[in-house]
């Protein structure tokens, strides 16, 4: 008997491998800086080592630093309890729910009796639990992505259509990043059991005994909405499935089998748990654990979920907007439900009040744009020409997307502050660039220098012909290794209110073996005595060879310049050569002096 039924079988198998192997050789398995338990996934897991190790019955969390500490080597906050502990009524709770340690147990409890046997600390932590918490990330992903393949054929009985979205769906979404890099993250995990639902929803319509379809389907939405309340939204997809003789058919529940029975205690008790743990917390059986977080719909960032260049959907993952051409091809009932669903998740999440969410939020929900898609890759499956087409531009989408991705993970690119400038400058770039941003929309006031090193004023001796734009630039080689580019006053703007800040920038060209290079910004007093000094430095990792690259660097004044700016007579800007025995050209200089507001701040 062959293993695999058809070519598409023999396909999805080598993706489910190749998802294993990327995982693998990619994500740090003991990097002491990249843990698989960490952010959000702290709240949602530290309900089990609270329960089954250290007997924290009241929930309090009061072993965790001590834990923390022992376990890792940064610190996100000073205290590591406000990870995801917040006030709520006078006392601290864990705003987090409970649903992914109903799911991470049997990992958690594997990973304990590994560390045990190892002669690792037991203590929840240590590294046979953050790779177990790893392990359950992919093999909760692969088991959704299974079903998102049986959701389609289930819908459209396409191969092609059923086989290729979950791959594209993967690998050309942001579904790639938090299930392969944020392990403990809710976002995969909500994915996964939205498709479970859906799944077990369209076999509640389909059987003609509905009782354990019924079933699972409940189980699946109540861990959903136990990981996270919003994804209660998931209900409004019931409709859009429904078929439209439902109620025209007898309805047959069936027996009761003790499988059965077992399936309705564990949704019994995972629902108990939930109200029982909110209860000791906050005495409240319907608490808002987000404390002061909340929905701000006045202000919503709902066009910047789309088509901002820091986290548009459409800007980081086209695949998405392709898929909305499939909704014209699906049934009336999914052609106005799901896109529905997508306008109600995307405005909410644009709506909160940590705008740079909309992106991973959205991944709860990928099961609706994947059947779009794939009703799009029906449609054209008979038609050859437009299919390649259409192939052409999924695989295109993909690539795009892997290398967006690679550019945020190098912080070429950042989900908070990119703007339009930065994203077009590094469009092609696999190397991180030095770059000071500032988004023009939080911009006040500023005053700028432009030296082009084309005027008279310049030292002859110190120009080249050698230019990135006009015909000079400044050689800074043995003879003026440190070179003082520019002095001014210090700028009146800043003694108005606002933010301040000096960014420089330049286009450089190095010759080869320069390997060192130091940046200054220098605040003197009349007597030209030196008050402050802010370095950069350049190491041979940032520098590119026999090309002109864009420099650019930059500081928010701090409290003690600004208390002794009545000092400050000059601020000068200077670039050494360390070694000075290569040559290196400067040219298209520019100091800027920048007012700015708090628009872009993410903590007001």
């Amino acid at each position: 008997m062959a293993l695999f039924k058809n070519k598409f079988d023999t396909l999805f198998f080598g993706f489910l491998i190749s998802i294993i192997l990327v995982f693998l050789f990619f994500r740090p398995l003991n990097s002491p800086w990249h843990k698989f338990i960490a952010g959000d996934g702290f709240g949602y897991y530290a309900y089990l080592p609270a329960k089954y190790i250290y007997n924290d019955t009241d929930y309090s969390f009061k072993w965790f630093n001590k834990i923390y500490k022992a376990n890792y080597v940064y610190e996100s906050f000073p205290n590591p309890e406000d990870n995801f502990l917040v006030a709520y009524n006078n006392k601290r709770i864990n705003k987090y729910y409970q649903g992914l340690s109903y799911i991470w147990l049997p990992f958690f409890g594997v990973a304990h009796l590994v560390a045990k046997f190892f002669n690792y600390p037991a203590d929840g932590f240590s590294q046979p639990y953050q790779l177990f918490i790893g392990f359950a990330s992919i093999f909760y992903l692969i088991i959704g992505l299974v079903y998102l393949r049986k959701i389609i054929y289930k819908l459209f009985q396409n191969n092609l259509a059923s086989t290729l979205t979950p791959i594209a769906i993967f690998y050309g979404t942001y579904l790639y990043y938090y299930s392969i890099n944020l392990n403990s993250q809710s976002h995969t995990y909500s994915f996964v059991f939205f498709t479970l639902f859906i799944y077990h929803l369209l076999c509640f319509f389909e059987a003609e005994s509905k009782l354990r379809p019924l079933i699972f389907t409940a189980l699946f939405f109540v861990i959903a909405v136990c990981i996270r309340p919003l994804n209660g939204l998931i209900i409004l997809t019931v409709p859009a499935f429904m078929p439209t003789s439902f109620f025209k058919q007898p309805f047959r529940l069936g027996k009761i089998k003790w499988f059965d029975g077992f399936l309705i205690s564990i949704l019994i008790g995972a629902l108990i748990n939930q109200f029982m743990i909110m209860y000791i917390q906050t005495h409240s059986l319907f608490p808002y654990t987000y404390s002061n977080e909340k929905f701000y719909f006045n202000r919503s960032k709902f066009l910047e979920a789309l088509l901002s260049y820091n986290m548009g959907l459409f800007t980081y993952v086209p695949l998405a907007f392709i898929s909305l051409f499939g909704i014209r091809y699906l049934s009336i009932q999914k052609k106005i439900i799901l896109p529905f669903i997508l306008f109600v998740v995307i405005f909410l999440y644009s709506s909160w009040w940590y705008w740079p969410i909309p992106p991973r939020g959205i991944i709860d929900f990928y099961p609706i744009l994947a059947i779009c898609l794939a009703a799009l890759i029906n449609k054209l499956s008979n038609q050859k020409k437009l299919l390649i087409v259409l192939l052409v531009f999924i695989c295109l989408s993909v690539f795009y997307y892997l290398f967006k991705n690679m550019q945020k993970q190098k912080g070429i690119l950042d989900e908070s502050i990119t703007y339009k400038e930065v994203f077009w400058r590094n469009f092609f770039r696999t190397k991180k660039a030095n770059m000071f941003l500032i988004p023009p929309s939080s911009i006040i006031k500023q005053t700028n220098y432009n030296l082009d090193f084309e005027s008279s004023y310049f030292n002859k001796e110190l120009l080249s012909q050698i230019n990135h734009t006009g015909k000079n630039s400044i050689l800074i080689v043995k003879e003026n290794s440190f070179c003082r580019i520019f002095d001014c006053t210090y700028p009146i703007l800043f003694n108005e209110k606002g933010n301040r800040k000096i960014r420089l920038s330049f286009w450089s060209y190095f010759t080869p073996a320069i390997i060192s290079n130091h940046i200054f910004i220098q605040f003197f007093d009349k007597n030209h005595l030196l008050i402050k000094e802010y370095p950069f430095y350049l190491s041979e990792s940032d520098i590119f060879y026999n090309i002109w690259d864009y420099k650019e660097f930059g500081i928010d004044l701090s409290d003690d310049i600004l208390n002794l700016k009545q000092s400050i007579h000059k601020i000068e800007f200077s670039i050494w050569n360390v070694e000075g025995k290569q040559n290196l050209y400067i040219d298209d200089f520019k100091a800027e002096f920048i007012l700015t507001d708090n628009s872009y701040s993410i903590l007001k």
